[in-house]
């Protein structure tokens, strides 16, 4: 008798469990893949797979209706229709070709652009050359990867928001890890049938009904996912435009430099492109009002240092002081398209000035547009 009761028990405890141990199965295999998300980037990145190639899932086209970050399912957010590929390796772009590479962060990837409007297309336009966007990403991963050291390209940008600066790794940083993903993620990437496994897997890992539902829960009871000021959402508010000490842009500015050197061993130009935060644009909007003076000060060590650097600061403050133009859509702290167009005219102008084989690209867009 006792062990018919037990048997009942586990059968009982077994049905009860099956659903929730099934339910990730089905997402995975069954539900859309974007049904639970609000916007590509959660959709398609990699979660716990972290041996795949890229951050993002490979070989992947997507449109979607997507809210800003700071305030998703909120009245606050503001839709907008996106288009993301992804290429074989499971970065944002169309195909592989690379003369001109990327190195960078969400901004760099396209957060909330479509992938016309990516800084990668929008220079490709403009230089008429290939250029890649190999992002999220670092330096270290970017100088441990295989198709990079065969086929390198002319020229590397790398570029940083402003808050994540001062957590840039050096050289050799982590190098272990980009060489042990790089070798993995080659095997994988070489087999349609590992690859389609490993996202199957991570897509089993990200919960998303979950996760969705945490989330409505926490707004409900008051938790904010924004801070706002002036009906603007911001990601890190006053402490954003913190001061820094001289030793702290130093070790900075070593590290860029690190970068450069890394990168002229192999015969290849540098340019690094800071992005300001939107606070440091934005700056009137917080109670403090106070300006930030980080990157003019950083940007004036690197050319000490004869680091090709390109001042986006000085550029978007006159845009948008002066002329009110947005430059960062009201419920995302990423930079928008039209930053982007801004961004890429002063990259053509930076190479341009070194370059006396080429006239000067520099010229006016209606940025209103």
């Amino acid at each position: 008798m006792k062990n018919k009761g037990v048997k009942k028990l586990l059968v009982k405890l077994t049905l009860l469990v099956l659903p929730f141990a099934l339910w990730p199965v089905i997402e995975a295999t069954i539900v859309p893949i974007n049904f639970f998300t609000f916007r590509i980037w959660e959709t398609i990145s990699v979660n716990t797979m972290d041996v795949m190639a890229g951050p993002f899932y490979p070989n992947q086209h997507m449109i979607m209706e997507e809210e800003g970050e700071l305030a998703p399912h909120t009245p606050f957010a503001t839709k907008r229709k996106v288009e993301w590929f992804t290429d074989a390796y499971g970065y944002r772009n169309r195909d592989t070709e690379h003369d001109v590479l990327l190195i960078g962060d969400s901004n760099i990837t396209g957060a909330k652009l479509s992938q016309d409007e990516t800084l990668a297309e929008v220079l490709e336009r403009q230089l008429q050359k290939d250029v890649y966007s190999f992002a999220p990403a670092t330096m270290s991963r970017f100088l441990a990867t295989d198709r990079f050291i065969q086929n390198p390209p002319e020229l590397v940008i790398v570029s940083s928001i402003e808050r994540r600066i001062p957590h840039l790794t050096p050289v050799g940083a982590n190098s272990l890890g980009s060489r042990i993903r790089n070798f993995t993620g080659n095997h994988i990437n070489s087999s349609p049938l590992l690859t389609n496994l490993f996202v199957t897997a991570d897509r089993v890992t990200k919960l998303g009904l979950y996760h969705r539902t945490l989330a409505s829960l926490e707004r409900a009871f008051g938790r904010k996912e924004y801070i706002s000021y002036n009906n603007e959402f911001f990601i890190e508010g006053e402490i954003a435009n913190r001061d820094f000490t001289e030793e702290e842009i130093m070790e900075m500015a070593n590290t860029l430099e690190g970068y450069k050197e890394a990168l002229q061993e192999r015969g290849i130009r540098f340019l690094f492109m800071p992005i300001p935060n939107k606070e440091n644009i934005y700056y009137q909007m917080l109670p403090s009002k106070k300006k930030p003076d980080f990157l003019p000060r950083l940007m004036a060590e690197l050319r000490k240092r004869n680091i090709d650097v390109v001042d986006t600061q000085t550029n978007f403050e006159k845009l948008h002081q002066q002329e009110n133009i947005a430059l960062y859509p009201t419920d995302d702290a990423h930079w928008n398209n039209t930053a982007v167009k801004v961004a890429a005219d002063l990259v053509v102008q930076q190479l341009s000035k070194n370059d006396p084989d080429k006239k000067d690209t520099s010229h006016f867009v209606n940025y209103t547009k």
